[in-house]
């Protein structure tokens, strides 16, 4: 059983500092996709299952640890409220690590680095350097692919390693540059591990620059469409304030094309389409009109079709009654029937008025006519 409450080698640091610092000195022993995940895990707050993960993978790789590894495992996994007897699975091993790992600054491993994190560094407090390096050896018992780049943080007081860790490796994946990051801070000893890969590393960015001072990177400068001319421009700065110094001719002045446009034709209101089928419906005779009422009763389409003038009209019916409560009767009907029995109203009313001063006109010619015997 691991005794969890003696003193801990890492005594005034916070739950998630002393596992981010225990994963530094596990670097180089477990697998470097563990490494990371355990790491965001602590960025994300969930401690519980970044120490579990970490304490798995030792167990289930035969990893060996010292005794202080061990009880500071328990510890956190106690101050999570994990299982702390998982740490009793773990192999102890008393003899000081030895670093097997091979590293190399050839080949530019912090080639665009500073590029990818210079938006993430400005924001970033107290961040001191970044430095790369190819690891060629493979680390943990699941290794990935090699050569492995490494990426070294150097932090002041006031910055926060977990943090830093997870801000810079996702701004580097980001960017298409796979590595394992790696931040420390002060007041934490330095692995042989993390010693030999510092010694042969490349500075990437140090404070005060704004990118590689070994980046041999630069943008090709855009070829001038067009000549220019040699006269110096007086004005210089951003590309927002530069003025060509070439002098063209004016252009003329080109009239503007008004296109064309025919307007659609109004259509015509409701009132005119109503007055046009009144003025079909004025050519039929009284009978025809009759007939029409009463095809409408019987047939609808019969009607319609007496309406538009098909059949002939030879044959008179009697003149039905107005029934508009009639359910066979579409409302185009109705309406139809109304402005029949308006006009033929109407019609009736102006035969009257014919008949009355043709009889009154016919009254005066035979009093102007008659002469007395």
């Amino acid at each position: 059983m691991v005794e969890v409450h003696d003193g801990p080698p890492m005594d005034g640091f916070s739950v998630p500092l002393r596992l981010h610092n225990l994963l530094l000195a596990l670097a180089g022993r477990i697998d470097d996709s563990a490494l990371t995940e355990a790491r965001e895990l602590i960025a994300r707050a969930h401690i519980d299952e970044a120490v579990e993960l970490t304490t798995g993978t030792l167990i289930a790789g035969r990893i060996p640890v010292s005794s202080a590894e061990q009880r500071e495992l328990a510890l956190v996994l106690e101050m999570s409220r994990s299982d702390a007897t998982l740490a009793n699975d773990l192999l102890v091993d008393e003899a000081e690590p030895v670093n097997t790992h091979r590293f190399s600054g050839d080949n530019a491993p912090e080639f665009g680095i500073a590029e990818a994190l210079d938006r993430t560094l400005q924001v970033l407090p107290d961040v001191r350097s970044v430095h790369a390096v190819w690891r060629n050896t493979p680390a943990g018992s699941v290794p990935g692919a090699l050569p492995q780049r490494v990426v070294l943080v150097e932090l002041g007081p006031e910055g926060n390693p977990p943090a830093v860790a997870f801000r810079v490796d996702t701004a580097l994946r980001r960017a298409g540059i796979h590595s394992v990051v790696e931040v420390s801070g002060p007041g934490v000893a330095h692995s042989e591990y993390h010693q030999a890969a510092s010694a042969a590393a490349s500075p990437a960015w140090v404070t005060g620059t704004t990118s590689s001072p070994a980046s041999t990177y630069r943008p090709e400068p855009a070829k001038p469409s067009a000549p220019v001319s040699s006269e110096p421009v007086a004005e210089s700065g951003s590309r927002h304030s530069m003025r060509s110094s070439t002098t063209t001719a004016p252009a003329e002045p080109v009239a503007p094309v008004v296109p064309i446009v025919t307007p659609p034709a109004p259509e015509p209101s409701r009132k005119a389409r109503s007055e046009t089928r009144a003025e079909r419906t004025a050519d039929l005779t009284p009978a025809e009109v009759a007939q029409l009422r009463q095809a409408l009763a019987e047939d609808p389409e019969k009607g319609r079709e007496i309406a538009a003038g098909k059949p002939s009209m030879h044959e008179v019916v009697e003149l039905p009654a107005l029934d508009l409560d009639d359910p066979s009767l579409s409302e185009r009907d109705r309406a139809l029937l109304r402005e029949l029995h308006a006009e033929l109203a109407e019609r009736e009313r102006a035969e009257a008025a014919k008949m009355r001063l043709n009889g009154a006109s016919r009254s005066g010619g035979d009093q102007r006519g008659w002469t007395a015997p």
